[in-house]
């Protein structure tokens, strides 16, 4: 179908795996397009958003805010608590018409940003469900958006132009698009992305805590890397993560922590029914996943 409005001039700020990968997109869609993003480092280049531009991905790089004010749509790329600041600072130059939205994996704080800033009429919140121990541009494209749900958060008071303009363009960057609230998103990501992460770390720090002469991480086979693969990534962008949905994750943690608790004394009394219908469950619901 074809986009609602046509916008040509796109706007990043912060510009890793997931900007990359988007902007790899709107270059294949809107090939004339003229594509923007902000170099924070301002007195030296930025490498990989040199890389971008010699690659074609991008039309311009910039030092200034002020240039996003020729923006129809704007990417909030930087991690979730840098993507708030940033929203501060760009707000001046967003035009009525401009679309602002961002790719992080809490809504929550961003959305209360917008709210005192007066930016609902313009904010879309957006959040691409596609992730990798990888990061940077260097592993950015636009196939990486492929198969995906990328969920949006519209305020109330976005026009469905606007969220019709962003569902037309997940989609056809191959995502699958899903609208919801953005207090339903948080606890979901939180249930589903955040506490698993948290319960991941968790498990290869028992064992580095265990593993004094190497023997653990020796045998360590397929079962061990396949549940805590998700530890490799980035500890920056996880600590930003949980500092910005406390409320969910320590909400979910606190269930699971009373989860282990109950199949501890299952295991510790022998408890076989308790103990069988524990991993029953599981892979009931698990087995269900598509």
């Amino acid at each position: 179908m074809d986009a609602p409005k046509n916008r040509q001039h796109f706007g990043f700020i912060g510009f890793g795996l997931i900007g990359g990968s988007i902007a790899h997109s709107l270059r294949r869609l809107y090939p004339d397009a003229s594509i923007m993003a902000y170099n924070y480092y301002k007195d030296k280049p930025h490498p990989k958003l040199e890389m971008a531009s010699a690659e074609g991905v991008l039309s311009k790089v910039s030092t200034s805010l002020e240039d996003f004010a020729e923006c129809d749509v704007i990417f909030l790329c930087a991690p979730v608590l840098t993507n708030v600041s940033y929203l501060g600072q760009v707000a001046p130059y967003i035009g009525r018409d401009c679309i602002i939205t961002d790719v992080g994996s809490v809504k929550g704080n961003i959305h209360k940003a917008v709210e005192e800033l007066g930016l609902g009429h313009n904010f879309i919140g957006g959040h691409p469900m596609t992730g990798s121990e990888k990061t940077g541009y260097d592993n950015s494209g636009a196939r990486y958006l492929e198969g995906a749900y990328y969920i949006l958060t519209p305020t109330d008071k976005t026009p469905a132009e606007f969220t019709a303009w962003m569902e037309n363009f997940v989609t056809r960057s191959g995502s699958i698009c899903e609208i919801m609230d953005y207090a339903t998103h948080d606890m979901v990501a939180a249930a589903i992305s955040h506490c698993p992460h948290v319960i991941a770390a968790s498990l290869v720090n028992l064992v580095a805590s265990h593993d004094k002469d190497g023997i653990y991480k020796k045998l360590a086979a397929g079962g061990f890397k396949d549940i805590t693969r998700i530890a490799s990534s980035s500890p920056g962008m996880w600590h930003n993560i949980c500092m910005a949905n406390p409320e969910c994750i320590t909400m979910l943690l606190d269930e699971y922590i009373n989860i282990l608790k109950d199949i501890k004394d299952a295991v510790t009394s022998g408890d076989d029914n308790a103990v069988m219908e524990f991993f029953g469950n599981a892979k009931q619901y698990r087995d269900s996943l598509q």
